[in-house]
């Protein structure tokens, strides 16, 4: 059996980031996806919001790195907690548990700009791969005498 979701989205707000008892870190992030179909001639989009579950250093990462608004290419699995409400009513939740989640466009740099970057992060490696060089402008000087 598989269970595996891709998504490809924005966050809906910050994430919230809560720091448990054992040490371990916890981020919870809204994630908007967006459908489009046409219906009598004209197009409709339809958007579906994902709550998404990082733990420990995914989380630390959505902390530093990810704000309202950013795109995110996440894959992980859907969960479901079961709790029962402060009226004795039992509720289920569906949350995807993000096993790998890769930053897409820039990053916010100290001074405001955004560096073009690609970060994939899973639960296993504790530190970014970079796919591109965050500070490839540094690298690449720019001749103002190009044509374009």
């Amino acid at each position: 059996m598989i269970n595996k979701v891709i998504l490809l989205g924005r966050l809906g707000k910050d994430p919230l980031i809560k720091q448990l008892d054992n040490g371990r870190v916890v981020a919870n992030v809204t994630l908007a996806t967006n459908d489009y179909y046409v219906r009598d001639g004209q197009k409709i989009e339809t958007t579906e919001w994902h709550n998404l579950e990082m733990w420990d250093n995914q989380a630390r990462t959505a902390e530093k790195y990810l704000r309202k608004g950013s795109i995110l290419y996440v894959e992980g699995k859907i969960r479901t907690d079961k709790f029962t409400d402060p009226e004795g009513n039992e509720k289920q939740v569906k949350k995807i548990r993000v096993l790998q989640m890769q930053m897409m466009g820039g990053t916010k740099q100290g001074d405001g700009d955004m560096a073009a970057s690609t970060r994939s992060y899973s639960p296993t490696n504790n530190q970014p791969v970079m796919d591109r060089n965050e500070n490839e402008h540094d690298l690449n000087p720019v001749d103002d005498d190009l044509p374009f």
